[in-house]
């Protein structure tokens, strides 16, 4: 995206969210697409800026980085050329995010390597909207027995070529990858990964907990949608999902939306994975910002009522309807966490885990201005790119 020269932006009056703190009737100053000032608004100096927002009332947070999105508006990640993805990315804007990851499904060979070229070739924007930071590839090296809402005759082992052929198709973008660790291979692909920077992470798995530890001393640090497609907790069966709540060198995605993981299971995760260790992402799918009806997730057709996504079984949790300051809401009412730890979850972490935390994912002083302003019902009311406004509510309309 482009900036705008020297114009300068400052959002005024707002209680402004930082990694540590939250600062009441505070300020934002933004010049050329970055942050010069943060702190209170009485010391900020906003009367030479271009524009002055007044968010009197709202609460200022870093941009949203979410790490699993499968698309949005009607526009599927594994389906969308370039420009369907470049939608997705304005899309992104609506609900306060700033930065993602668009995510595969499994699939046969062919038609993954061909999302991810379309991904990669989205990279490059013209206009505010997120930034795409990466790609997370969800299968197809997942267990058959866990594969929730993935096509059984697109999974199989891993396949270290194939794998390879991915990372050349979108060259220094793939981020993530699940995996399941109990798969033959899964080890080789989990250090072939790491050898390449990109995040291995365990996922519709039946993983044990010793396969889990090995798992994690291969190299993988990262889980996909905690509890779903896991073993369930066991007191006598310690599972992969016992690991990733019990190991700290794990960190752990989380869908709350209500209907993934009741809230009472996600205060679980919280107490014990604190804030540097759960992630907060959506796993929406393109039915976001769309009415009810039958959308798709890959291969696969998805029956959408309300914010329950099935599979035409009637009963298979297929994706969400979530969006990420939806999310932000849900982890302080579900799990207790502070405002501050919330953002951390959405914005800091995911930006340590996409590799970008030197210029997004907070809000300090010479980061990019990626910014989302949301109402006290969490509703985004202004989302800010890179200093630029890609999105500025004119009504409750957020989804």
């Amino acid at each position: 995206m482009n900036g705008n020269g020297s114009r300068k932006l400052a959002i005024v009056g707002g209680t402004v969210i930082t990694r540590d703190r939250a600062i009441e009737d505070g300020a934002v100053l933004v010049e050329d697409g970055r942050i010069t000032f943060v702190g209170r608004a009485r010391d900020a100096g906003p009367e030479s800026a271009s524009e002055i927002i007044d968010a009197g009332g709202l609460m200022v947070l870093p941009g949203l980085i979410d790490t699993h999105v499968h698309g949005s508006h009607g526009d599927d990640v594994m389906f969308s050329d370039a420009e369907g993805i470049r939608r997705i990315s304005r899309a992104q804007a609506r609900y306060g995010t700033t930065a993602y990851l668009p995510s595969t499904v499994s699939a046969h060979h062919e038609h993954l390597l061909r999302a991810l070229e379309a991904c990669a070739a989205a990279v490059d924007a013209s206009e505010p909207a997120a930034e795409i930071v990466g790609i997370h590839v969800e299968g197809p090296f997942i267990n058959r027995n866990k594969k929730g809402a993935h096509s059984l005759e697109t999974l199989r082992d891993p396949d270290l070529d194939q794998c390879m052929e991915y990372l050349r198709a979108a060259p220094g973008l793939l981020k993530i990858m699940t995996l399941a660790p109990e798969l033959p291979g899964a080890m080789e692909l989990i250090r072939l990964l790491v050898a390449h920077d990109v995040v291995p992470s365990l996922g519709h798995s039946e993983a044990d907990y010793d396969t889990a530890l090995e798992a994690m001393e291969a190299g993988a640090t990262h889980a996909t949608h905690l509890y779903n497609a896991m073993p369930a907790l066991h007191h006598r069966k310690p599972s992969l999902t016992t690991a990733c709540l019990n190991e700290p060198f794990i960190r752990a995605e989380i869908v709350l939306d209500g209907l993934h993981v009741a809230p009472e299971m996600a205060r679980l995760a919280a107490r014990n994975k604190g804030r540097e260790g759960l992630i907060i992402v959506t796993d929406a799918l393109a039915a976001v910002g769309c009415p009810d009806g039958t959308y798709t997730l890959g291969d696969l057709p998805v029956k959408v009522e309300g914010d329950r996504c099935v599979l035409m079984d009637g009963e298979t949790i297929a994706s969400s309807m979530l969006t990420m300051n939806r999310a932000v809401g849900n982890a302080v009412a579900f799990t207790g966490a502070s405002l501050v730890d919330a953002a951390y979850m959405a914005s800091f972490l995911p930006a340590q885990i996409c590799g970008v935390s030197d210029r997004k994912g907070s809000l300090e002083v010479g980061k990019d201005a990626d910014i989302a302003v949301l109402a006290q019902d969490y509703s985004a009311r202004l989302t800010v790119c890179k200093g630029e406004v890609a999105y500025k509510a004119m009504r409750n309309d957020e989804r």
